[in-house]
């Protein structure tokens, strides 16, 4: 974590300004370019120079301590494993500097503990390794997204951008890095700890572990906050956008892209996999991972064929998959608590009601043939904020 993060973070239960300590770090040097990009967006260098691996932020009024542990702010507000490890780990230090404080112990919103279980174990078990991103290469990912986030109309550089579901973080790295966006990425489960982990170094991205129904965030904060495939995977998607709707400044833009309710009545494979899905997904998401292994085992080998035999004599941009990929995808598919799908006519309307106007889908623009039609056949919303009030 950077000393920068700490200006931008408020206490997700109250709101209120956090104190950082730092109990350990160590020091970056910054080359020019990161000078230069810092006096850009009027952020004094220094608040980039330090990595802070270890310290907390406080809220002194409540007594609420949210640690910050291997780089990363937890700033969940509800009891976690690694909450408790962290009081463990460091009780001598908090019983003598810090009485008194205690880790956030609100109750978590509903199914959240399960959505944070599977997903840790899907974005945790497929780490980066620079080939491969879902069914694509990364380079044809983030074409795609640039295309679907329409940064060529609204280009990012030297704006504040959030990444609602960063995953294991290689679009907000391809966002600060290329595009030029300050970036800070959030996400429920323990993925950031690979994110971190791959991209830490990266000056202009800040990695975030929290909730999408309590963002650690003031109002009004970003100039652009976008979320790809992550609210339907909530308790509420229509809560999670209410929260996220309050995040972008005005004339700040927002995007979000859930499942369609069309989107898998394009082909008979499609349908077929939708009926799969309702049957075995009930049964299959309880489990613990161990024995979520054994019950996909049957279905890894179907991705296998399909993504290797059968996708790629059509289409020669989709990589290869190995079982771990295949994992990951039969994982996405069939472990979710939750996978609710809405229209854009819906999505449209909650944009309208949360005050935006300039509202677009992206399945009204051209897509380019370096865009998989997946991601325009899917609900991909977005607009601008013109409406604080509402």
């Amino acid at each position: 974590m950077k000393e920068r993060l700490a200006e931008l973070i408020v206490c997700p239960v109250d709101g209120t300004a956090l104190e950082l300590r730092v109990w350990e770090s160590h020091r970056v040097e910054l080359s020019d370019d990161d000078r230069d990009r810092a006096g850009r967006i009027s952020v004094d260098p220094g608040l980039l120079s330090h990595e802070i691996v270890t310290g907390v932020l406080l809220n002194r009024a409540r007594k609420i301590l949210y640690p910050i542990h291997a780089g990363v702010p937890r700033m969940l507000t509800y009891p976690t494993g690694v909450a408790r490890e962290f009081l463990r780990r460091h009780q001598s230090r908090l019983r003598q500097d810090l009485p008194g404080f205690h880790a956030p112990d609100r109750e978590p919103p509903t199914g959240e503990e399960t959505v944070l279980r599977t997903f840790s174990s899907e974005w945790v078990n497929y780490d980066w390794d620079g080939k491969t991103y879902w069914n694509i290469d990364p380079e044809r990912m983030f074409a795609s997204m640039r295309f679907m986030l329409d940064l060529e109309h609204h280009p990012i550089r030297d704006r504040l951008v959030l990444e609602v579901g960063i995953g294991i973080g290689g679009i907000a790295d391809y966002m600060a890095s290329h595009e030029g966006a300050e970036m800070i990425g959030v996400d429920l489960g323990y993925a950031v700890d690979a994110a971190y982990r791959n991209f830490g170094r990266n000056r202009f991205l800040h990695i975030v572990q929290a909730s999408a129904f309590a963002p650690p965030f003031a109002p009004s904060t970003f100039d652009f906050v976008y979320s790809q495939g992550v609210i339907h995977h909530t308790s509420s998607t229509i809560t999670a956008f209410g929260q996220l709707a309050r995040l972008p400044k005005i004339n700040g833009r927002l995007y979000i892209w859930v499942y369609s309710p069309t989107s898998e009545d394009r082909s008979f494979l499609r349908r077929s996999l939708m009926k799969m899905e309702n049957a075995l997904r009930p049964l299959i998401w309880p489990l613990p991972e161990s024995l979520q292994r054994i019950a996909l085992l049957p279905i890894v080998p179907l991705y296998l064929i399909h993504q290797n035999l059968l996708v790629r004599r059509r289409e020669d941009h989709y990589i290869r998959y190995g079982w771990r990929e295949a994992l990951h995808a039969a994982r996405d598919r069939f472990t979710p608590r939750y996978a609710f799908r809405h229209s854009e006519s819906e999505v449209c309307r909650w944009c309208r009601e949360a005050g935006y106007s300039d509202i677009q889908v992206a399945s009204g623009r051209e897509r380019p043939e370096t865009v998989p039609p997946g991601f325009t056949i899917a609900t991909a919303v977005d607009g601008v904020r013109t409406d604080e009030t509402k």
